[in-house]
């Protein structure tokens, strides 16, 4: 049986978007509702459209339509602490002002996978310490050390600790505007456990992630 023209039809469109073009995507940001009003924006080189879910256990469902690095696509996964859990999933398409397929999002997993990491919460800091644990649980296999900075119209630093999945530590870096508030999202992660976190060992890796009501304590 032929392979058909979609093979070469993704080849052509993964070209025009390494090759330095650019797209015009929809933007926007809402909470809990699947759609929201859009504007364009003309992406950065490199970049396609995206569509991103980003739920939480407290706060409900965040949803964005953007610009994002083409190694956001395609790539769910969650993130655990003392204080709640984030899924989130993103989508993408490649072409102008396209609208990218709905998110899925991964399934919850509570069996222990034998990963222990700290757990911690400060909210006027980009540093957070404790001798407190928490037992990760399915493909929340790293453990990580999360910064969130608040630029307008407040300023304000949010420092978390917990577990999560790996491809969440390799996102790259994501400047976020909800309404009048903007804030820049950054991720540290390690992979040995609570151990490596103690000793300081903390490699540090930024992540563009939507958790704007989670860390709105």
């Amino acid at each position: 049986m032929g392979t058909g023209p979609f093979p070469g039809l993704l080849w052509v469109l993964s070209a025009l978007v390494t090759s330095g073009d650019t797209l015009s995507c929809k933007v926007c940001t809402t909470s809990n509702a699947e759609f929201c009003n859009v504007s364009s924006s003309l992406c950065p080189e490199d970049h396609v459209c995206a569509s991103s879910y980003t739920v939480t256990n407290t706060h409900g469902t965040i949803f964005t339509m953007s610009c994002a690095p083409k190694h956001h696509c395609d790539s769910p996964g969650s993130i655990s602490a003392a204080n709640g859990r984030i899924r989130r999933s993103t989508t993408c398409c490649y072409t102008d002002n396209c609208t990218p397929p709905p998110p899925i999002l991964p399934d919850e997993n509570f069996q222990p996978n034998g990963l222990t990491c700290q757990t911690c919460l400060s909210v006027y800091s980009k540093w957070c310490y404790s001798k407190h644990t928490m037992d990760c649980t399915g493909d929340e296999d790293v453990c990580l050390l999360q910064t969130s900075e608040y630029y307008a119209p407040i300023r304000r630093s949010v420092a978390v600790r917990g577990c999560a999945t790996k491809n969440i530590c390799f996102l790259g870096t994501q400047w976020i505007k909800f309404g009048t508030l903007k804030m820049k999202f950054k991720y540290s992660c390690v992979f040995s456990g609570t151990a490596g976190l103690l000793r300081g060992l903390v490699t540090p890796i930024t992540v563009a992630f939507v958790v704007v009501k989670f860390l709105s304590f």
